[in-house]
Formats: C-alpha cells, sequence, structure tokens
C-alpha cells in the first residue's frame, strides 16, 4: 500500500508507504526499484520530498528519513527534541512539501503522552532539510487531530487543511493562521487534500466525495459534486493536480470489487468534472484505492494501492 510519491524528473522518483515505513526508489524511469523497510511494524510513510537530489521521507515516525543518493545511503533528524518542552509526545507526519532548495515544512499531529487531546504539528527547514524547527503557532488551538495537507506559496504564505474539517491560511510563515473554511455540524468532513493553481484558484477535498473549489482566494467556496461509484458510495478525494488546463482529482475507496473510474478532471472553471483515466484493456483492473498523483512534463503518474500508472496529458 503506497501513500505518496515524488519525482524529481522521468528517470529519478520515490513511492512510500507501508507496512513497515516503506520506500521504493528508482533512477531508470521506473523500470528498476531499490526497496528500503525501516520498521518491523505495520507503520507507514505518508509523504515524500525532493530538495535538490536529497529525497525526503516522512510518516508515522518521529524521524525524518532522508537519502542523498537514491538510497543507498540514509540518515536521520530525530524529530522529538523539538517537543522537549512539552514532555513526551508522539507525532506523525502527513506531508513534506519544500518552497524551494533551502525552505521546507511539515505537517502532521502530536500527542502527549498522558493527554488525551492532540495538536497540529507545523516543522519548518531553512538549510534545505539539515535541521528542522518547530513552529509554536497561534489559531490552531481547535484542531486537536493534526494537518492532514498543505500549499506553500511562499516562505510566508500557507493555507493548510486539517482532519476536522477546516482550513487555514497564515500569511507569516505558519506563526498566526486564520481560519478560511468550515464544515462544521451537519456538513462535517474531514478534510485531506489540497492543491491551488495560483493563489486565487483551489481546491480542497475529504471523505465522502466532499470537494470545494474557490477562485478568490477562499473567501469563498463551491461545492462540486463528485460522482458516485457503481455501489452508490462517494469516494475519498485524497489528492489533488492542478495541471495548465485543468484539475485532475485521484480518489480512494476501501473496496474488495475494481473501480473502473477513481481519477477525475474538472475545468479550471470548477465545470464540468468527469472520468480522466480509463482502460479497454481486460488485464488492467484498477483498485481505486489511490492516494497519489503527479505531473511530469506531460506524463500524469498515479499511484494505486501498489500500482502505478502512467498515462499522458496534452496541455497544448
Amino acid at each position: 500500500m503506497y501513500n505518496g510519491m515524488s519525482f524529481k524528473n522521468k528517470d529519478v522518483g520515490v513511492i512510500v508507504g507501508g507496512a513497515g515505513l516503506t520506500t521504493r526508489i528508482t533512477k531508470d524511469g521506473g523500470k528498476t526499484w531499490l526497496e528500503n523497510r525501516f520498521s518491523r511494524f505495520g507503520n507507514p510513510f505518508y509523504s515524500a520530498a525532493f530538495s535538490g537530489d536529497n529525497i525526503f521521507v516522512i510518516g508515522d515516525s518521529e524521524y525524518i528519513f532522508t537519502t542523498p543518493d537514491s538510497g543507498e545511503n540514509w540518515s536521520v533528524f530525530n524529530t522529538k527534541d523539538l517537543y522537549e518542552k512539552r514532555g513526551y509526545v508522539s507525532a506523525k507526519y502527513y506531508k513534506i512539501r519544500f518552497v524551494n532548495k533551502q525552505v521546507g515544512f511539515i505537517t502532521g499531529s502530536g500527542y502527549i503522552n498522558g493527554e488525551e487531546g492532540g495538536f497540529s504539528v507545523i516543522l519548518k527547514t531553512l538549510d534545505a532539510g539539515k535541521t528542522w524547527t518547530s513552529i509554536v503557532h497561534k489559531g490552531l488551538e481547535n484542531e486537536t487531530d493534526g494537518i492532514s495537507d498543505f500549499v506553500a506559496f511562499s516562505e510566508k504564505e500557507i493555507i493548510v487543511v486539517t482532519f476536522s474539517g477546516r482550513s487555514y491560511k497564515s500569511s507569516d510563515g505558519g506563526i498566526n493562521w486564520q481560519l478560511l473554511f468550515q464544515t462544521d455540524g451537519e456538513d462535517f468532513v474531514n478534510l485531506n487534500s489540497i492543491a491551488f493553481l495560483n493563489q486565487n484558484i483551489g481546491l480542497i477535498g475529504g471523505l465522502g466525495g466532499d470537494l470545494f473549489y474557490t477562485d478568490n482566494g477562499g473567501l469563498d467556496w463551491l461545492k462540486i459534486e463528485v460522482p458516485k461509484d457503481g455501489d452508490g458510495y462517494k469516494p475519498n478525494i485524497s489528492d489533488i493536480l492542478f495541471t495548465q488546463k485543468s484539475a485532475l482529482i485521484t480518489t480512494s475507496i476501501s473496496s474488495d470489487y475494481y473501480r473502473d473510474t477513481f481519477v477525475y478532471e474538472l475545468n479550471i472553471d470548477g465545470t464540468n468534472i468527469r472520468p480522466f483515466l480509463t482502460s479497454d484493456n481486460e488485464e488492467v483492473l484498477f483498485t481505486g484505492e489511490s492516494y497519489g498523483i503527479q505531473a511530469i512534463d506531460d506524463d500524469i503518474l498515479i499511484l494505486d494501492r501498489d500500482n502505478l500508472y502512467k498515462t499522458a496529458i496534452n496541455n497544448k
């Protein structure tokens, strides 16, 4: 089960997941893969990112893993020391992204031993991942389940979504946060994916097929109706990608049955959601439990449980 991926170019890329903190890294466009496992247990990795030639991987572990040579050698950064003042903290990290080669962020959740509630975690590096600091933030006190995903327009401007069904924006590098969107009450939904084409046009998604579109930077949101699967279920909106002409949305449903369609395409203006990936090949059976989608030039890479698909898109 692979939860995330990052490709530097058409040749070099990594997919990550579990069980056992698993990575697979390719240097030849997916022809061969080097596997590494770092745990004897079922804990997974969730996300990976490149900073230059260095690959960073994070997940259900207190360590930030990094390799400078495509998985031949690894080092770890122990984040326990970042929470020394709070006591013993069990942390999970769900997303890592770099704004540039030097500046990067990690989001997740933390739980203090002996306490019921958790707290949201934001880590930041200014030296290409050599060291990380924990941001002491204000405005996220209600987010006890953690931050699931984020976009960073710059070192200062960041938008996050949370497992508690809200979205926030920071304009000072993650210190102070303002509420942009919430799905409280009967409309509550666990949010776990976000993507923006620019500072105005963006999408956030979550469980139950809930997908929301904005064209004014999050001041207003329009709900997009995502098609149900053949059994009438609405899928989890697990990852979102903007291309030059549309948005691609990959979804996940845990099921024993194969799904004909699990990736959808949406116009830039938020209209006409439709299937993107289909196959007439009887030997290709989509599981439809997808958690990652990425564009490399005109290729689209799509994770689907233990499969990685490549297809083409025409942006001309």
